[in-house]
């Protein structure tokens, strides 16, 4: 089966780690007297992964705040009830209920092969069952979220006293993988026939971004995907809404923060060095990628 950059390979490419980073990309944001920097992150990993290169670690010391997509150290037991109700089924249904025959006994069968049971994913509405089967699938190659860049800095945050501010709260977040909506079936499928494929089609994304290949990167981005309603729905809701939302919270953001998001939220003509470049932040490459821009 031919392997397609589809909505899980582009989701993923935040997720997967490499065993050793070279040089990823990594960016001093200045306007004025503000000064940031900015890292695109890999959201689970192994323990060499780290050290990470000089002028990371470097930034880190001099920073006084890390920033996060979402900070997952202060959820209150609020927002846990009602991630409930935002990821788990209300109609008195189950997910068999929800689905195709025939899809969910692809479900089962891959819920098997990655130590999941039908039971465990019966109350989850299917976008959620997806994104369940996917950690489930990536945890059994070894890698762990322990081990992410995120979870990394967040934890010698924890450590060292230093502030940690998330750009959205965890139902924000949920609230957008939600929006997938009427197409959530087709979310499912598309991750079912992912799966196989999960550890080998990511070669070239996880060199790219080991590389700092910011134009590799873009290519993988506007790469035709398949299903269209799925690819229109990660680009603009996932991705462009989102870094749009993120960047009007910009000249809010603590001096001399630390700034830790998914790698593809960095780049095209919608990512974050786009947009921050439109609205007058300079951008300067700390690390020496293998295929730099110059912005």
């Amino acid at each position: 089966m031919r392997f397609h950059h589809s909505l899980f390979s582009l989701l993923l490419c935040l997720l997967l780690p490499l065993q050793a980073i070279a040089d990823p990309a990594f960016y001093r944001i200045e306007k004025g007297s503000e000064q940031h920097w900015l890292l695109g992150s890999i959201h689970a990993g192994k323990p060499s992964l780290y050290p990470l290169p000089d002028p990371i670690e470097r930034a880190w010391q001099q920073s006084r705040t890390l920033v996060m997509e979402v900070d997952m150290t202060h959820i209150s037991q609020a927002q846990w009830q009602e991630m409930g109700a935002i990821t788990r089924l209300v109609d008195g249904k189950t997910l068999k209920d929800h689905l195709p025959l025939d899809l969910y006994r692809r479900t089962l069968i891959a819920a098997g092969q990655n130590g999941l049971t039908e039971t465990m994913l019966a109350p989850l509405r299917p976008w959620f069952a997806a994104i369940t089967l996917t950690q489930a699938a990536l945890e059994r190659t070894g890698y762990s979220g322990e081990y992410g860049v995120d979870q990394h800095f967040a934890k010698r945050a924890n450590e060292g006293g230093k502030p940690i501010v998330g750009l959205e709260t965890l139902l924000e977040q949920l609230g957008y993988l939600a929006s997938v909506g009427d197409n959530q079936t087709l979310m499912l499928e598309s991750t079912l026939d992912e799966l196989p494929e999960l550890e080998k089609g990511f070669g070239e994304v996880m060199s790219a971004w080991q590389n700092g290949d910011q134009a590799t990167l873009i290519n993988l981005l506007k790469e035709e995907m398949a299903p269209p309603k799925l690819q229109a729905w990660l680009e603009q809701t996932l991705l462009a809404e989102r870094n749009r939302n993120w960047v009007k919270k910009w000249p809010t953001l603590p001096n001399e923060s630390f700034i830790v998001v998914g790698a593809l939220h960095l780049y095209g003509d919608q990512g974050l060095l786009a947009l921050l470049e439109q609205q007058g932040w300079r951008i300067t490459a700390l690390t020496e990628p293998k295929a730099q821009t110059t912005h």
